[in-house]
């Protein structure tokens, strides 16, 4: 089974099924944005009287469809699911009803349409404004885990200060992520494909370290180099609260521990 045949199952599965109104495809392919490694985001709208039926049953309605290997509800309570089948065909699908659909409709593609669900959605959705809390949530992390990397280097425990290493990059990517300000958050494989080419250019430079001391403070260092001043942008546009008393605590503490100054 291709990509393109689990996407015909599917919209076969859904026209003949009662208590589907719809189903959309989202997602890159939804917004024709995807590539050939792409997964397949479905929506699934029934009425209202019918959704909490469907839900349950929708791992057994999708079995029949493409068997998964893997099946696991994202979160309890949010009827997102997502799939892998034995071929690694990736696919997930949310089950809602016609008045929940949160997508406007430049960003999904009707494959079934009982109802006229794509029709009802708002042509477009804007970009959000940049979220204050979003940029101090992640200066505040950096700065947090920035101040653990003395415990790693004192212990002589490289593995750890590089697990600390890949935490402080996800924060900085989160904060270019966060610049951008999207519609909907990429998902992990596609952070790359939205982010500009210098920016992609620093996560990879800034990917690994050497596993020693040397190592392990200059990496921390560089990190922080092209973490702060953006994140100190950010937090002037976005009129959030910097966290300069932790900020003067992490820099104490790495003088005083390590004999290092953070970048400006």
């Amino acid at each position: 089974m291709t990509r393109d045949d689990l996407i015909a199952a599917f919209s076969k599965a859904a026209a003949e099924h009662d208590a589907v109104d719809a189903l959309l495809l989202s997602g890159s392919l939804g917004r024709g944005e995807g590539d050939a490694w792409s997964d397949v985001d479905l929506i699934a709208v029934t009425p209202e009287a019918a959704h909490a039926a469907f839900v349950a049953g929708v791992k057994a309605w999708a079995t029949r469809v493409a068997e998964p290997v893997l099946w696991r509800q994202v979160y309890p309570g949010l009827p997102l699911f997502h799939a892998v089948t034995t071929g690694y065909l990736r696919y997930d699908i949310m089950v809602t009803t016609l008045g929940r659909v949160t997508e406007s409709a430049d960003r999904v593609r009707p494959l079934v349409d009982k109802v006229g669900a794509h029709a009802g959605l708002p042509p477009t959705r804007e970009a959000p404004p940049l979220s204050a809390r979003a940029v101090h949530e992640a200066s505040e992390e950096f700065l947090r885990v920035l101040g653990l990397l003395p415990v790693a280097v004192g212990r002589n425990d490289y593995a750890a200060a590089a697990f600390g290493a890949g935490l402080l990059r996800q924060q900085l990517q989160a904060l270019m992520v966060l610049e951008r300000r999207p519609v909907t958050p990429p998902g992990a494989l596609a952070v790359a494909r939205m982010l500009p080419p210098d920016d992609v250019r620093t996560l990879e430079m800034l990917s690994a370290s050497p596993a020693t001391r040397e190592g392990a403070i200059a990496g921390s260092l560089a990190l922080a180099e092209a973490f702060l001043p953006r994140a100190r942008r950010l937090t002037a546009e976005s009129g959030a609260d910097w966290p300069a008393a932790l900020e003067a605590a992490v820099r104490a503490h790495l003088r005083r521990e390590l004999d290092v100054d953070l970048p400006a």
